[in-house]
């Protein structure tokens, strides 16, 4: 494959530099807002920046759109269609599926969407790292073979997801990736109020999340599970929604429904727990 790229930020970026330094397919270059950023990132994955978006195209069979999710349908209005015909276009949002390509089908272009389940943090150094990546794949039929191909030649897993259930995967891994981050701050200013500096905070939490998040990840929620909800332990929850402010109360509560129910599923062999857990329900609902 002959590889453009549009956008030369750290997705961009991370991403060529990654597959001219694992496959032999070529990156043809760069095109960016400011002919100076497409000029940086070509320099770093020794390719050329180009000042015509028509130009990289005629110079590529694959074109890969990096830029933010509410540029791409804007790249797409720019691009000439006629340069198009049995061209690979895609773009790596992670919530639009490729029907952001309009009417591709008629000017005879096969096009998809790619989203690396990754955190590219740097322009420059990410590309180190995508070899653990997983990548996710949506769209035609010779856009999924080729992706697949690239993606072996790199020895990154695959996986399809259909245009339709692209949100939904996506609100997945904001609440597994950005929503953490929300859990995690607030507990840290919970601990905070108790007279901890946010360092001490940090520290207090870190072996107990880590622990627990290794466990999970290798055993499953459920095995993982401890704790006052888990064990029906209806007086110490009480307690806990008793002290907290309101907004730190509605995400205990909105969490807790959860725990309950991974609660029930771990301990469906215990009756004697059931009726705590009718009870903690009722409290977390109240």
């Amino acid at each position: 494959m002959k590889i453009g790229v549009i956008g030369a930020g750290r997705v961009g970026t991370s991403v060529a530099k990654y597959i001219s330094e694992n496959t032999e397919h070529l990156i043809t270059g760069f095109y960016s807002r400011t002919l100076k950023s497409a000029e940086e990132s070509a320099d770093f994955c020794n390719t050329k920046a180009f000042s015509e978006l028509s130009e990289l195209l005629m110079s590529s069979d694959t074109l890969f759109i990096t830029v933010s999710d509410s540029e791409i349908k804007n790249v797409w209005d720019c691009i000439d269609k006629t340069l198009v015909r049995n061209k690979i276009i895609c773009h790596f949002s992670g919530s639009l599926s490729s029907d952001v390509f309009t009417e591709a089908y008629e000017y005879g272009a096969y096009t998809g969407s790619i989203h690396p389940v990754y955190a590219f943090s740097s322009k420059f150094s990410s590309y180190k790292l995508l070899k653990n990546a997983f990548f996710t794949l949506e769209g035609c039929g010779f856009f999924l073979q080729r992706m697949e191909s690239l993606l072996e030649s790199t020895g990154n897993k695959a996986y399809i997801v259909s245009k339709e259930k692209k949100p939904l995967y996506h609100a997945a891994l904001a609440m597994a990736s950005n929503n953490l981050m929300g859990l995690l701050y607030t507990s840290a200013d919970l601990l905070k109020d108790c007279g901890f500096s946010e360092k001490d905070s940090y520290a207090l939490i870190a072996p107990l999340m880590l622990d627990n998040l290794k466990n999970a990840l290798a055993n499953g929620a459920e095995q993982a599970l401890t704790g006052a909800i888990e064990r029906g332990d209806v007086s110490t929850v009480e307690k806990h929604l008793n002290v907290l402010d309101v907004q730190s109360k509605e995400i205990y509560k909105a969490l807790g429904i959860k725990v309950l129910e991974i609660s029930e599923l771990k301990n469906k062999d215990k009756p004697q727990l059931s009726e705590k857990y009718e009870l903690i329900e009722r409290v977390l609902l109240k």
